[in-house]
C-alpha cells in the first residue's frame, strides 16, 4: 500500500500540468478577446487543401495613403508595421512604418505582421479564415465575385497582431471617372 504522502505527491504531479494548461488557455483566450475591431479590404484566392482543413485564404487589399507610390500600391511583405489612419472599424489609409520609426499622432493604430506561422499566413500580405466546408465554399464564391468587395473583420491586439474574426461582403462602389 502506498503511503499517504506519496499519494499526495503523485496527485499534485498529475494536477500541476493540467492547472498549467488551463492557465495557459485562459491567458490565450483573454488576449484573443482584447483589442479593437477593424474592417480590412481583401482580395480572395482559395487554394484549399481539404486534407488540412477548411479555410478561405485571402490577400489584404490595403488602401494606400495618398503620398505612397505612383500607382497607389506598395508591397506589404517588406513592411515591418503599418500605420493605420481612420476611425475604427473603417480604415481610411495605411502607410508602411519602418522599424526605426515610432508611430506619430496620425496613426490610429499600428499593425504588425505575424512571424513564424503557417506558410498561408504571410505577415501583412495574406491570412486565412477557418470555416466549415460549406461556409468556405460560399465564402470562396463571394470572394471571386467582381461585384462584391470582401472585407475581413479583424481584432487588433494592443501589440498590433491581427486576429481574423469574420468575413463580410459589400457591393463594390462604381469606379471613379
Amino acid at each position: 500500500m502506498m503511503p499517504r504522502r506519496t499519494r499526495l505527491i503523485l496527485a499534485a504531479a498529475l494536477t500541476l500540468p493540467l492547472a498549467a494548461l488551463a492557465g495557459s488557455w485562459a491567458v490565450t483566450h483573454r488576449q484573443a478577446q482584447q483589442g479593437q475591431e477593424w474592417l480590412i479590404p481583401i482580395q480572395g484566392y482559395d487554394p484549399r487543401d481539404l486534407l488540412r482543413g477548411h479555410y478561405v485564404q485571402y490577400r489584404y487589399d490595403w488602401p494606400l495613403a495618398p503620398h505612397q507610390g505612383e500607382d497607389g500600391r506598395f508591397d506589404p511583405s517588406y513592411a515591418d508595421a503599418l500605420c493605420v489612419t481612420g476611425i475604427a472599424p473603417h480604415i481610411q489609409a495605411v502607410r508602411p512604418l519602418p522599424r526605426t520609426m515610432n508611430a506619430d499622432q496620425s496613426c490610429a493604430i499600428i499593425l504588425r505582421g505575424t512571424i513564424g506561422t503557417r506558410r498561408e499566413i504571410r505577415g501583412l500580405t495574406s491570412d486565412i479564415f477557418y470555416a466549415s466546408q460549406s461556409q468556405a465554399i460560399v465564402l470562396s464564391r463571394k470572394l471571386s465575385d467582381p461585384a462584391l468587395q470582401g472585407l475581413v473583420r479583424v481584432r487588433v491586439r494592443p501589440d498590433g497582431m491581427l486576429n481574423p474574426v469574420a468575413l463580410e461582403f459589400r457591393r463594390r462602389p462604381p469606379p471613379q471617372p
